[in-house]
């Protein structure tokens, strides 16, 4: 096969064309019932960063040359999936994921007890339910692929940045959520 633009024509057409990382949408679904409701089904995040995917693997141990075959035994996801969002004037997702955080671990002094300060009562309740929806959008917005995050939780915020340095610059709220799996299914 030549390398010819009638050929590299040819091949995007067949694929419907390149897939673009800014195409996307993202949905929360069983999110615990103390949290306030999201503004809509879609929430405007500026950027999606999904983890990577490995499997991990054990040597089998067989005599012969090398270090022997290493077989496949569970798979793990690194290191979750990274939203980032334009902070509001009204400061909403950055009290949305603190009350998010709080129902896991408040701390003592939140709560007023210094020696129970675990919020979590029931993993079925605040954990179990929460699935995130990672949609990939086609050029008309018509969903190519959805990945679908089970057990979803904040895991980390990551340090919000404030200066006087660059003017105008807005305010960017980065949340790390963990997740216990994940399938995708493409939607052609």
């Amino acid at each position: 096969m030549s390398n010819s633009i009638v050929n590299i024509k040819e091949y995007f057409d067949r694929h419907n064309g390149l897939q673009r990382s800014n195409r996307y949408s993202l949905s929360f679904a069983g999110l615990p019932r103390d949290l306030p409701q999201l503004p809509s089904d879609d929430i405007q995040a500026i950027s999606v960063s999904m983890g990577a995917r490995a499997i991990d693997a054990l040597a089998d141990n067989l005599a012969g040359y090398g270090n022997g075959r290493a077989v496949p035994r569970s798979q793990r996801f690194i290191p979750g999936v990274l939203l980032s969002f334009a902070v509001t004037n009204d400061n909403f997702i950055i009290d949305f994921f603190d009350k998010w955080f709080n129902l896991l671990y408040s701390g003592g002094r939140i709560r007023g007890n210094l020696n129970s300060p675990f919020q979590l009562s029931y993993y079925n309740e605040v954990v179990y339910p929460v699935r995130l929806n990672v949609n990939l959008l086609d050029p008309n917005g018509d969903i190519n692929k959805i990945y679908t995050f089970y057990e979803v939780y904040p895991l980390e915020n990551i340090p919000l940045e404030l200066n006087m340095i660059e003017p105008n610059k807005y305010l960017i709220y980065q949340v790390l959520l963990n997740f216990r799996e994940f399938t995708f299914k493409s939607t052609q």
